[in-house]
């Protein structure tokens, strides 16, 4: 709790009160509904996909040797992931997790797709550290969590560094689905 809310959830608001005084004073580009509808809706849709392509290269470089003793190794301490695990980071980590913010300071957006990936990087870090794989709503998969996804990263650290909303880790060779085949692969 304590990383999560006294760096976490400090550095998630000093980026998005940046990015707010810069739309503001017009140092970024800004863009409205009237003015380009089609690139408004779109950029909601590309967001999650910017945000986890960032993500995996983000998280890579911090199993780097030198930045994982450093840094990471703080997130890697949380081995049975729970919510309070998922933004709990060293500030550097927070750092450079939350500089996905900092598209909207070349890419022209509006203060509702800061407030959508604000929301996607913080609670959503909290939901893939559920310890829950799934949502069910009236018995009905609504939300797919992917904490069994991430929790094996955590159980063998080299695998799953990204997310399942682009398949990165499939296409680079370091996806890891939990089975004895995949186990051994990664051992190798």
């Amino acid at each position: 709790m304590f990383w999560s809310l006294g760096s976490g959830i400090f550095q998630l608001t000093a980026y998005q009160c940046i990015t707010l005084w810069l739309m503001a004073n017009g140092y970024v580009p800004t863009i409205t509904v009237a003015e380009n509808p089609v690139w408004f809706f779109a950029l909601l849709l590309m967001i999650p996909m910017w945000s986890a392509f960032h993500f995996y290269w983000v998280h890579r470089l911090l199993h780097h040797r030198f930045l994982y003793r450093r840094v990471h190794s703080l997130h890697h301490r949380n081995i049975d992931i729970g919510p309070w695990s998922g933004l709990s980071m060293h500030p550097i980590e927070h750092l450079l997790y939350f500089s996905t913010l900092c598209i909207h300071w070349v890419v022209a957006s509006h203060p509702i797709h800061l407030y959508f990936h604000v929301v996607f990087e913080g609670p959503g870090a909290a939901m893939t550290h559920t310890g829950y794989e799934e949502l069910l709503i009236k018995d009905k998969r609504s939300l797919k969590l992917g904490t069994f996804y991430h929790q094996l990263h955590h159980r063998f650290f080299n695998c799953n560094y990204g997310n399942q909303e682009m398949p990165l880790d499939r296409w680079l060779g370091t996806f890891h689905d939990g089975s004895a085949e995949a186990g051994a692969r990664f051992r190798s």
